[in-house]
């Protein structure tokens, strides 16, 4: 499942027992269909609340439809084109563009100027803005993702002598950091690595260096990867593994037998791991260490920046009864919606009084995450290009020689640039 594919299925499937009461108040023998991802584990979650909500608003049918995550935007187009599409849709900030570009979307704004119970100036800027396209409102933000949760295992950091790491830290620091907690033994195998990703987050490091995917987030003409800034940042990761040995390479990976990431931090072998907040969950599970968060380094230059997601509902122009289907979308995205969600460790609320309240920092391990309130401003969202997908696979193919060491980033960036501005760029 892809990194954000445990947070949409959450919120889809939470859509389920949520709408079986939005809709019950006004009308009653009514189905709305409403469409994830994922496996049903995730909604045990939120059943709870799900119960409780179904109790004083039931009579309306909502339908749930999931569908696998690499399925799931061809599913719903598809569909769509057949008339026969649901009626509210999860949307990840990632899949917003192919929908976007196809029309497919009710403008919500219409409905959230008449409505006094929900203001669009509670949420974060940056989360409306991104799912703004041609000034119509297409999806109303449920949660806010900034990938710049660094979580670190404090009995390492004990053993190692290691104060812990503090949010001023910069790229130095931290390389010099992850070196220290790096181990090897007698015959030089490493036996603790210092740092570890989730996914190939090649891009962090180009946002952080100063450089850039593109030159216009939002209308993007070129891709700027072969800029020396993004090229350097690339380099860096690479330089983790193959000069620093700080970080497994892919081979190494291959040789602990396919353990996910994060369960190689969870098991001691790796002593900070890089990822989003969706992770918390899974991290209270760990009995045997102490462990809390950091925000990612600053670049060389002092620049704060990193990749950004966010989820979020809108609702199919399909939609037989959207006057509905609104009621169900806010409250999905709403401060009672957005309040369960934090409770359960998964998401940071897309309005930034909620986040900045005990609803997400509830005083629960982590106890340090409250420098996630005011990073959102220092975040990058994908660009806004119906390609983006295809020419990002582009560059991730092109950089997998990158990580064996056996290119430099500077040369696979810079025919990958020129192959992604020939092929989807060029005017």
């Amino acid at each position: 499942m892809t990194r954000f594919g445990r947070l949409i299925l959450v919120l889809a499937l939470f859509a389920v027992g949520m709408g079986m009461s939005s809709c019950a108040k006004k009308d009653s023998g009514v189905v709305l269909k409403c469409i994830g991802w994922g496996d049903v584990e995730e909604a045990k979650i939120l059943q709870a609340a799900v119960n409780e909500f179904n109790k004083v608003h039931p009579g309306v049918e909502v339908q749930m439809q999931r569908v696998p995550y690499n399925e799931y935007i061809t599913k719903v187009l598809t569909q769509y084109s057949a008339g026969i599409a649901p009626d509210v849709m999860a949307v990840n900030a990632e899949q917003m563009v192919a929908f976007s570009t196809r029309g497919v979307f009710v403008d919500l704004k219409p409905y959230v100027d008449k409505d006094t119970t929900l203001k669009l100036t509670d949420f974060y800027p940056e989360a409306i803005d991104h799912y703004t396209a041609d000034g119509m409102l297409e999806v109303l933000p449920r949660d806010i993702a900034p990938i710049n949760v660094i979580y670190y295992n404090k009995k390492k950091f004990d053993e190692a002598g290691l104060a812990y790491p503090k949010n001023d830290w910069d790229r130095k620091q931290f390389l010099a950091t992850a070196m220290k907690l790096t181990k090897k033994d007698a015959a030089g195998k490493v036996t603790q690595y210092g740092f570890i990703d989730d996914w190939v987050i090649w891009d962090a490091w180009v946002y952080a260096n100063g450089g850039s995917l593109v030159d216009n987030e939002k209308k993007p003409t070129r891709c700027t990867l072969d800029d020396p800034k993004a090229i350097e940042g690339v380099q860096f990761r690479s330089n983790l593994i193959n000069k620093y040995g700080v970080m497994p390479s892919p081979s190494a990976m291959t040789a602990m037998g396919g353990l996910g990431n994060s369960d190689l931090f969870m098991n001691g072998t790796v002593a900070m791991y890089y990822c989003g907040i969706w992770k918390v969950p899974t991290m209270r599970q760990i009995k045997t260490f102490g462990w809390d968060v950091v925000e990612f380094p600053a670049g060389p230059t002092g620049i704060r920046a990193f990749p950004m997601s966010a989820a979020g509902y809108g609702i199919l122009k399909n939609c037989k009864y959207p006057d509905l289907a609104y009621e169900l979308v806010k409250y999905l995205s709403g401060a009672t919606g957005q309040k369960l969600m934090a409770a359960t460790g998964l998401t940071q609320p897309a309005m930034k009084s909620l986040a900045d309240s005990p609803a997400f920092l509830d005083g629960q391990d982590p106890k340090s995450k409250n420098f996630l309130v005011d990073s959102v401003k220092n975040g990058h969202f994908q660009p806004f290009d119906p390609n983006v997908t295809e020419w990002k696979a582009m560059v991730e193919s092109a950089l997998d020689r990158v990580w064996t060491g056996d290119e430099t980033a500077k040369a696979a960036l810079t025919k990958v640039t020129a192959d992604v501005n020939a092929k989807f760029y060029k005017k």
